[in-house]
């Protein structure tokens, strides 16, 4: 079915054709901000009739609109929504200690949240801010709730990189940026590579107790949240850049599509550690994503920022 799809599909035609992965089954979305890619994700899992949607973000009442929609929609499905903020790992355990003890199982973990275009600084936890929060948190967040995910009998992670992590290089011994000049979309594109590097470790990992991981990149997409940080002059020159190499934009319902098929498609248990676009597993990947030594270097400086170590 999957080999139908492309650049044009919606969210929605890939519930429909994946119902059954969706019906009665439990649903994990990081970062569904109204008017988000995650949101897209989540009111179209929400037609598919699964029995739990679990929404985690920074501001819970952020999210009341999309709760809304949901039961709207279906108002059988359990929505719960967690306060956790990914830049902060203090936050990050708290939230995820939450969720395990007050949920039995997890079947798609969707990492959806990202941040862009923010200037130099570092979190509390003393790690640059776009690197904590689109890689460090969500690798610590993932490994929390591995319990959850065990207890699920087809459980499987979905990593949103982007199509930037193709400039990426992978220097993550210098992740706060001290030997090298900052720029935000420097930044921003290290931790989509990273995206793609956590995603294959899991795999390597995690692929022997049945757990899928997939990362992919959802399409280019305007007027997103993601965008919100860059001034009117980086976002021009972003457009510019992007229209230049011949990108075709996507609607929200069309960036969703390949998420979906990364949560939902059978098949894609063959493709363990792929990296998604355009609903189909891309047929090449960078240099630095082909690098054989990066997933696991990235995952032993991950455990050293997080204090903790993970074995499966």
């Amino acid at each position: 079915m999957a080999t139908e799809f492309g650049h044009s599909t919606t969210a929605d035609e890939v519930v429909t054709a994946f119902a059954s992965q969706v019906k009665g089954r439990v649903f994990l979305v990081t970062g569904p901000s109204p008017g988000g890619v995650g949101e897209a994700t989540v009111l179209a899992l929400a037609r598919g009739a699964p029995a739990k949607l679990i929404l985690v973000g920074r501001t819970p009442a952020k999210y009341e609109p999309v709760t809304a929609a949901v039961r709207a929609i279906d108002s059988n499905i359990d929505v719960r929504v967690y306060g956790v903020d990914l830049s902060s790992l203090q936050s990050v355990r708290e939230g995820a200690l939450k969720i395990v003890a007050e949920n039995e199982k997890i079947d798609v973990l969707i990492n959806n949240a990202a941040v862009s275009g923010i200037p130099y600084s570092r979190t509390v936890d003393d790690i640059e801010t776009t690197f904590a929060t689109n890689h460090v948190g969500p690798f610590l967040f993932t490994n929390m709730l591995m319990r959850l995910l065990l207890k699920s009998d087809s459980p499987r992670i979905v990593n949103l990189s982007s199509g930037g992590h193709s400039d990426g290089t992978g220097e993550y011994d210098d992740y706060n940026w001290e030997a090298r000049k900052y720029e935000w979309s420097k930044a921003y594109r290290e931790s989509k590579l990273a995206n793609i590097h956590f995603t294959q470790y899991l795999a390597k990992v995690l692929g022997p107790r049945g757990v899928v991981s997939l990362s992919l990149h959802p399409g280019t997409i305007w007027g997103t949240s993601l965008v919100s940080n860059l001034s009117k002059e980086d976002e021009t020159k972003l457009q510019q850049y992007v229209e230049s190499r011949g990108v075709v934009p996507k609607t929200l319902a069309q960036g969703a599509s390949t998420t979906l098929v990364a949560a939902l498609d059978p098949a894609m248990k063959e493709h363990n550690g792929a990296y998604l676009s355009d609903c189909k597993v891309a047929p090449t990947l960078c240099p630095a994503a082909q690098q054989a030594d990066l997933p696991e270097k990235l995952w032993r400086l991950s455990e050293t920022l997080v204090k903790e170590t993970f074995a499966y």
